[in-house]
């Protein structure tokens, strides 16, 4: 391992681009390393440090999104353009950057094949960590759903129902960082690679669909709201402690809060009212901050309730407590928002499997995988040659649906209109 004097706390801009720095170097070195080990062959239990840890798929990850930004040059917001490409029309542009990021995608479905995926993020910096990761994985998940299509589009169903599972697996290896923002970003990213699969889904032969089906009930398991709140929020909450741990006054303690909290965006008034919300000093904001933790706590295990008894309860709760603290009142996230998103996402799970079981088997096999909602059938909706599957489960006023054409829109040169029904011998 490359030698590095890196302060465990840094304290300073320079002294974390060290570190940052010699994060990348033991990278590059542990690439070289399994360039090595691949050149010789030997690779059971292989692990960089010389132990039989198993491989990290983080390391696989960084390094192909390096390899597609050495391939093709992509812009600042590269994540948001790829990710709105994947709902768009495809295009030559679309063709370059697929074909440009080969070599990229055989690394990334490296790293969606392992089972390992610790991203062992800076939980002493809070607020301020680096997640540069989660750029990575949203420009490698749009890129692999992108030749996904382009793969459905040319015929190769195969090679498509591969990169989608990989993209699905990344988007959940992403979730288990931790934190709540990964895990609202893989749910979306999981949404988009299932609308690619539902629009090409009558593309797949009965093979290729069972093939599909096994590869999503092998997928890691991923992360979810409930979780990533519990380390988020419970486990690792101590940020406002730590503030009041070694503040000397309130001053001291409004100018902790402006460096430590950038949601303040530098507005002092801000952080002396939150300060002197708590009684306007380091004892009450201690006791403000001890509060916060107690609530989180309480509302970690109540995700196992019904998302509108969730709701419910929760509002009612939060109005007693709220008014007398502010640290709860402006920084507890939308815990309701949370527990829906974790709901939604296992409906929408369940509409795929039960929609890949409906191609197989035709309508009535809609009862073989139920609504998570409420342990019904879905409803099934024939829509032209195809049909759509619909959940009571409703959300913004919509219930939850996927639809499954007889072809894909927008994908130019894709085979007709009419697609077989997949040969069930």
């Amino acid at each position: 391992m490359l030698a590095c004097d890196i302060p465990q706390k840094p304290s300073t801009r320079s002294e974390k681009a060290i570190r940052h720095l010699c994060y990348r170097l033991v990278c590059m070195k542990m690439g070289l390393a399994l360039v090595l080990v691949a050149a010789t062959g030997v690779t059971e239990g292989f692990s960089p440090t010389g132990g039989q840890e198993a491989e990290n798929a983080t390391v696989k990850y960084l390094r192909a999104d390096a390899a597609l930004r050495q391939s093709y040059a992509l812009p600042p917001d590269a994540a948001t353009q790829l990710l709105k490409a994947l709902d768009s029309p495809l295009n030559g542009e679309d063709e370059k950057l697929v074909a440009a990021a080969t070599e990229a995608l055989v690394e990334f479905h490296h790293g969606a094949g392992l089972k390992r995926c610790d991203w062992t993020m800076s939980v002493e910096d809070g607020p301020l960590a680096n997640t540069a990761h989660r750029g990575a994985v949203k420009e490698l998940v749009a890129v692999a759903g992108l030749r996904a299509r382009l793969r459905f589009r040319d015929g190769d169903t195969d090679g498509a129902v591969s990169d989608a599972l990989a993209a699905m697996a990344a988007a959940r290896h992403l979730s288990g960082d931790g934190s709540l923002a990964s895990v609202l970003f893989a749910y979306g990213l999981e949404d988009a690679v299932t609308r690619v699969l539902a629009q090409n889904l009558y593309r797949l032969s009965a093979g290729e669909l069972n093939r599909l089906a096994s590869g999503l009930d092998a997928l890691p398991s991923g992360s979810s709201l409930a979780i990533a709140f519990k380390s988020e929020k419970v486990d690792r909450n101590d940020l406002f402690l730590r503030l009041a741990d070694g503040a000397t006054s309130r001053d001291d303690l409004v100018a902790r809060l402006l460096k430590k909290v950038p949601i303040l965006e530098s507005d002092r008034a801000r952080a002396s009212k939150i300060v002197d919300g708590c009684g306007s000093c380091v004892s009450g904001f201690r006791t403000c901050a001890q509060q916060q933790q107690s609530f989180y706590a309480s509302w970690s295990s109540r995700f196992t309730m019904p998302p509108k008894q969730f709701e419910s309860t929760y509002k009612s709760e939060m109005e007693g407590i709220a008014g007398a603290n502010p640290l709860i009142r402006l920084f507890t996230p939308n815990l309701p928002r949370f527990r829906w998103a974790d709901s939604y996402r296992e409906t929408r799970r369940a509409l795929l499997k039960a929609a890949i079981v409906v191609r197989l088997d035709g309508p009535s096999a809609v009862n073989q995988h139920p609504d998570p909602s409420d342990g019904n059938p879905f409803s099934y909706i024939p829509v032209g040659g195809g049909f759509q599957l619909e959940s009571r489960q409703n959300e913004a006023g919509s219930p939850l649906a996927l639809s499954i054409p007889t072809s894909p829109a927008g994908d130019s040169g894709s085979p007709e209109q009419s697609v077989p029904t997949p040969n069930m011998d």
